[in-house]
């Protein structure tokens, strides 16, 4: 009887021992002190990494805007550099967030030769909404930013918002044989406009043709601006709008990123047709690259995701010429697409 007692009494002892053990096992834990880190403040400029921080080139990044909404945008070029292209959304500072950054090989965002591509142009945009945390870009892109944009959005169909295309570089490459007439008519046109005696009139204005004594280095600036407008700008006398130059070019980027376009080139009008993202192509109707218009006309004729705005009096820099209407036509396509991705 005794030892039956005694191996009673163990085993209620093991019982309560195993329910102590697993009440103690099964009591909640003090929560652990916590020190939240705080969010970085808004740096108006920061650098990319594009691999090794240490190693790889860096491309900066500038932010403008106090608008909660983020939109990046892509430079023309290749080799050209941001800062022009923040006077086109300089009135939608209120209402968006704008990212500019300068591409692989540009001013600001210097890199080996050897690693500037057409394909690296687009894994650096990849590495940008990455390091946004942004599910879906909206883009908008000038010239050959144009062309980038709808490269990425070719590659990442499935990354973009919207995109809107300012003054696009072609969106056919290259020119289908049907549609070379057109271009060489615009390339007349634009070829006799660049003559017109408003430029003429203005280098006369200033005194930029005199031989009997040198230009001075502001004179030659001016001069230099002068005959740039006369290919970029309607308005030959806006030239005085224009910032940067030539000293700010690294035209080895343009070679560089050409020799290594798709071997079968593209066709990114065709690419829209087949996906559900706005588009949005703002044009100036004296744009040297498509004078008057014909080849985007004929190009998104009948692709109901793509609206096409012909802006008057207009050149290839199409804000610098008509920068109320641009504003205008930016933030109404902008609002397309409605906000609330990240």
């Amino acid at each position: 009887m005794n030892a039956r007692r005694t191996i009673r009494r163990l085993l209620a002892t093991l019982c309560l021992g195993c329910c102590l053990v697993s009440a103690h096992a099964q009591a909640p834990q003090a929560p652990a002190t916590t020190h939240r880190q705080p969010a970085l403040p808004r740096q108006t400029d920061w650098f990319l990494s594009t691999g090794s921080w240490q190693d790889d080139p860096q491309l900066y990044v500038r932010e403008f805007g106090e608008g909660s909404r983020p939109v990046v945008m892509l430079h023309g070029g290749w080799g050209a550099e941001h800062s022009g292209l923040v006077d086109a959304v300089q009135a939608l500072g209120d209402r968006y967030r704008f990212v500019f950054y300068d591409q692989r090989g540009s001013l600001r965002s210097p890199s080996p030769d050897a690693l500037i591509t057409f394909d690296r142009h687009i894994d650096d945009l990849e590495r940008l909404r990455q390091e946004l945390r942004l599910d879906k870009l909206t883009i908008v892109g000038h010239s050959m930013g144009a062309v980038l944009a709808s490269a990425y959005a070719s590659r990442y169909p499935d990354r973009i918002a919207q995109l809107v295309l300012l003054s696009p570089a072609p969106l056919k490459n290259p020119i289908p044989e049907a549609d070379k007439a057109l271009q060489h008519q615009g390339f007349q046109a634009s070829q006799a406009f660049m003559k017109r005696p408003e430029v003429a009139q203005e280098l006369e204005k200033y005194s930029l043709t005199r031989t009997d004594s040198p230009l001075s280095s502001r004179e030659e600036t001016a001069r230099s601006r002068i005959d740039f407008s006369a290919r970029m700008l309607s308005d030959v006398r806006n030239w005085h709008r224009l910032t940067g130059g030539r000293a700010l070019f690294k035209g080895q980027v343009a070679q560089l990123t050409s020799k290594t376009y798709p071997a079968a080139g593209w066709d990114y009008v065709q690419e829209f047709k087949q996906r559900s993202y706005p588009v949005g192509i703002v044009v100036g109707d004296h744009d040297f690259l498509d004078f008057g218009n014909p080849l985007l006309q004929r190009w998104v004729e009948g692709i109901p995701q793509i609206e096409l705005r012909i802006v008057k009096n207009a050149g290839h820099l199409i804000w610098v010429d008509q920068p109320e209407r641009v504003s205008e036509e930016l933030h109404r396509l902008l609002e397309r697409h409605a906000p609330g991705m990240r």
